[in-house]
């Protein structure tokens, strides 16, 4: 990227703007105050945006090292990995902990604030208010930056007013903070009005380049729908799914960012997929690789929707240490590896070969082989490296930030990576599948929706290519018996009592992806989300939610018991839990080492808490347990090995959360 792209124009962003603290949490120039938040004029309106921008660069490592490090894909490298990431890693928050400090996520709350307060969204040229849409692009990003803080800390400080002063800072640090819950819904509450995205879209500046690719600047900003319907997630009340759902259909049939037709996007064609070659059998395609993981994957031809790139030397500006933690220049030397617990889950998948040409002949299933075994995308993302000073292999490497392609060293596969981190995307298109399945989970479990089951597991399985009626059951069917003045039943003719049946009646809500589905080279070729790495999964017989494999991912088909009583007490709860962990197990396969995973495992949690289940901690606590381990099954495994300290600490949720500073008297 060129030195100029994000070089500080910006009134806002020569210092910081927070209330002080033992971990100065917040700081005040004093001295910058009365001279430079004076309203914006146009031009500065963009190199502010920009500015705000380069601030999100300080906190991107972050995001991606807080959701993985404490999740279930990511092991520290014993006599590798530094202390501030064994700390995190092990849940250890030293306060001297630099990772912890809060300070960089305010500032940017901070510069959005008086970015806000200062913008003036009324003038127009041409009948169009030329700051609105960089108006509407800080909201998103403060928003985004706010749920962050509120998944990794909990509870806040919360305010959207501009801290100029210490009497502001302080006053500000004075009041109670906001749980993760309050936060959610006054996010809410301030992007509602702005979800249309015809209405109200993103900037669009032109010139900017990652790793010489062009791309777009509304890649920069997070689309307000899909926003929304995360936050709507997070908050998990009776009607928000629907919500979630509908935002996330819309973003799925329209571009989210200007609500151009879905036809332009590409979502699951042969480019993004792994799969076994045709003709050598083994050998891993790196389309998929080269269409996620690289500068192209935040251009216009890319997937990815938010993100933010990094620079390519720090004479430039600001550059990426992911690499230094994933897979550092010197091979060997990374700090952590993809766990254990994370190679078993993709070991466990069934790969699935189908001919569509012959559809009368049965798939074949690959569950074992070698060199490849499970789900592929394992492969597209880690590997192994090798010395060849020492003639030292190293498995398990994490390639995601810097990937250079793949090739064999003594006739064994390993991986290159490159010496810096490009950009890191926080957000693409496959994510509106999966939330999209989350989201209709919900309305099964907690908004009684009738048929939304079966529209959830083909997001997964079959993909998305007709019309889904589900139902609402407003009122059930109710049967009333007739009778006379007295109260006494009046008969029929046929000497029964005389009874009304009055039906159920249904409010409908349709999904139509028919829209979506055709042929050319416009058409969206869609499949499952597990398709992506596991083959043809609509022809996968062990990946469907018929009772017995409910009952057996339960652990319930044990030697001795009764298989039928068994499946015939197989309920709609059960299935809401076995499709809710396949996308669990899903979302670690697709979005792995992303920065998502230890929120989707919160939000899970709580899901399950929210229908009921009486070990929802489990959904956390007993994945995070188990990530050193080989674990052969699931855990509900009867062998599930774990780590009983770490489990017997999340199994608290109070340990979830990481420590925010405490304030100076």
């Amino acid at each position: 990227m060129k030195k100029n792209i994000f070089y500080t124009l910006c009134i806002l962003l020569s210092g910081a703007l927070f209330l002080n603290s033992c971990e100065d949490m917040l700081e005040i120039d004093t001295t910058r105050v009365d001279h430079e938040f004076n309203d914006l004029t146009l031009n500065d309106s963009v190199y502010s945006v920009l500015g705000i921008i380069k601030s999100v660069q300080n906190v991107a490592d972050r995001h991606v090292l807080f959701g993985e490090l404490r999740g279930d894909l990511v092991v520290p490298n014993e006599g590798k990995a530094v202390l501030d990431i064994q700390g995190i890693c092990n849940f250890d928050f030293d306060p001297e902990n630099p990772y912890l400090a809060v300070k960089d996520y305010y500032a940017i709350i901070n510069n959005c604030n008086v970015f806000l307060a200062r913008v003036d969204t009324t003038i127009e040229r041409s009948n169009q208010k030329l700051m609105l849409r960089e108006f509407v692009a800080v909201k998103s990003i403060r928003a985004w930056t706010y749920l962050q803080l509120a998944i990794n800390y909990g509870s806040i400080p919360y305010f959207t007013e501009p801290i100029l002063t210490h009497h502001a800072a302080t006053e500000v640090m004075a009041q109670p903070m906001k749980t993760r819950d309050e936060v959610v819904s006054l996010l809410i509450e301030d992007l509602t009005p702005y979800e249309n995205p015809r209405v109200y879209p993103m900037p669009v500046w032109k010139g900017i380049k990652v790793g010489g690719v062009n791309m777009s600047t509304n890649s920069l900003f997070m689309p307000i729908r899909a926003l929304l319907a995360e936050l709507h997630l997070w908050r998990g009340n009776p009607g928000d799914y629907k919500i979630a759902a509908n935002y996330l259909y819309n973003s799925i049939m329209t571009t989210p960012l200007v609500s151009n037709p879905a036809t332009n996007r590409k979502f699951y064609d042969s480019h993004t997929k792994v799969e076994l070659s045709d003709d050598k059998g083994t050998d891993i395609r790196n389309s998929y690789t080269d269409m996620l993981f690289n500068a192209n994957a935040l251009t216009d031809n890319g997937t990815g929707f938010f993100g933010v790139p990094f620079e390519s030397s720090t004479s430039e500006g600001i550059m990426s240490a992911l690499n230094e933690v994933f897979a550092p220049k010197v091979i060997g030397a990374a700090q952590v590896s993809a766990a254990p617990g994370y190679v078993a889950l993709s070991n466990r998948q069934v790969y699935t070969i189908y001919d569509e040409n012959t559809p009368t002949e049965p798939a074949k299933f690959i569950s074992n082989g070698e060199p490849y075994q499970g789900d592929l995308r394992r492969y597209a993302v880690t590997g192994s490296q090798y010395n060849i000073e020492t003639d030292e292999y190293y498995s398990n490497v994490i390639a995601k930030y810097n990937y250079g392609g793949s090739g064999k060293m003594n006739g064994m596969p390993v991986v290159y990576t490159s010496e810096y981190t490009t950009h890191v995307t926080f957000y693409r298109a496959e994510m509106l599948y999966a939330r999209f399945a989350e989201a209709l989970l919900g309305m099964i479990a907690i908004e009684g929706v009738k048929g939304a089951d079966l529209l959830a597991m083909a997001t997964l399985a079959q993909g998305l290519n007709e019309n889904y009626v589900i139902k609402y059951n407003h009122v059930p069917a109710d049967t009333t018996t007739v009778v006379d003045e007295e109260g006494n039943p009046i008969l029929n003719a046929a000497g029964g009592d005389s009874i009304i049946v009055t039906p159920a009646t249904y409010d409908q809500v349709s999904f139509d992806f028919s829209d979506i589905v055709g042929e050319g080279a416009n058409a969206i070729k869609n499949r499952g989300l597990h398709s992506r790495g596991s083959g043809f999964t609509a022809q996968n017989i062990y990946y469907a939610p018929t009772a017995e494999n409910i009952a057996s991912y339960f652990g319930r088909l044990t030697e001795g018991a009764d298989s039928a009583a068994v499946l015939s007490g197989v309920n709609r709860a059960d299935t809401v839990r076995y499709v809710s962990a396949l996308l669990l197990d899903e979302l670690a396969l697709e979005f792995c080492f992303e920065g998502n995973r230890f929120g989707d495992l919160i939000r899970f949690a709580k899901f399950a808490e929210k229908c009921g289940d009486p070990n929802w901690q489990d959904v956390l606590a007993k994945r995070v347990a188990g990530r050193a381990y080989n674990n052969a099954g699931n855990l509900h495994s009867a062998d599930y090995e774990l780590d009983n300290g770490l489990y017997n600490m999340l199994k608290n949720e109070e340990n979830w959360y990481l420590p925010l500073p405490e304030s100076e008297e």
